[in-house]
């Protein structure tokens, strides 16, 4: 052999074992990552009843479920499944995944605040800007069949026990038609953070894998609401990072130390029942956010 040449048998010797090094390494760290939760204390039911409920309040312009879990060496992921809150059927779903790092911090795209009419109609609640008679004439202009989605904004926010008289008044009974906004959306830009999402709660929105069935009380159903509320509020603690969906937990706190209810979120109700409510001195006007025909019924 030239002794000016390399030895090739040496150099591919050499680069097999290198190649090999890096491939069980790799291999390492991918078993790693997908059995290190059988070691570690992840508790992916409390990612899931924390964050994953935590964007349903923050996100009423969705219906959003529980999808699945994935547990990592590096981070945590939640992914839930939703679809845009329409007045018709729905069209298509769309996957979000919650990912919480080793560090605590979350990362929830697409999940920091909700979008479209659903957020406008909540952003109204407690403004001045809109016109009660406006409100009636657009109604009036409708058919009444149409299903509508729809947010009730009251003439003063409503003790539970309050609202339950409201509900007996109008025969409304709790279910997931009907959210509550426990607190409106805040801004100030001097304040850090300078903007935090409505609080908008239902007892259907606490995310968990494994979800009892859930029973609905009539028109008391805002003393059940607000207690289970409560008691979500009392499974954060302040190393939960919030942020990623626009919320803090010293302002679900206050909302939950409050109790009191600034509007409804109505889901798929007639537009002739929304209408009734308009001639309550209580209610202030009624956003709508959505209207469909019912062509399930034929209507």
């Amino acid at each position: 052999m030239n002794p000016s040449e390399p030895d090739w048998a040496y150099v591919a010797r050499s680069l097999v074992k290198v190649l090999a090094v890096t491939v069980a390494l790799w291999l390492a760290v991918v078993v790693a990552d997908r059995t290190m939760w059988l070691f570690v204390d992840y508790d992916g039911e409390r990612m899931a009843r924390v964050y994953g409920t935590a964007a349903a309040i923050a996100n009423p312009d969705k219906r959003l479920h529980g999808y699945d879990d994935d547990q990592g060496l590096l981070h945590a992921t939640h992914t839930l499944w939703g679809e845009p809150r329409r007045a018709g059927p729905g069209e298509g779903g769309t996957y979000y995944e919650i990912t919480e790092n080793l560090f605590g911090a979350v990362r929830a795209p697409s999940l920091d605040e909700p979008a479209g009419s659903v957020a406008e109609a909540i952003g109204s609640v407690e403004s001045e800007l809109v016109s009660g008679v406006k409100t009636r004439e657009t109604f009036d202009a409708l058919p009444r069949t149409l299903n509508a989605v729809a947010v009730v904004d009251f003439t003063q926010a409503m003790t539970t026990e309050r609202l339950i008289a409201f509900n007996g008044k109008h025969k409304i009974c709790g279910g997931e038609d009907v959210s509550y906004l426990y607190s409106p959306s805040y801004y100030d830009d001097s304040a850090s953070p300078s903007f935090l999402n409505a609080v908008v709660w239902n007892r259907a929105m606490p995310v968990s894998r494994t979800r009892d069935e859930l029973a609905y009380q009539c028109e008391s159903e805002p003393r059940a609401a607000l207690a289970a509320f409560r008691t979500w509020v009392g499974l954060l603690d302040r190393g939960d990072d919030l942020t990623a969906f626009g919320l803090t937990d010293g302002w679900l706190a206050m909302a939950a130390r409050e109790g009191v209810v600034h509007g409804l979120l109505i889901d798929g109700w007639k537009l002739a029942d929304l209408r009734k409510l308009l001639d309550d001195p209580e209610v202030e006007t009624v956003h709508l956010a959505d209207v469909a025909f019912d062509l399930g019924r034929g209507e």
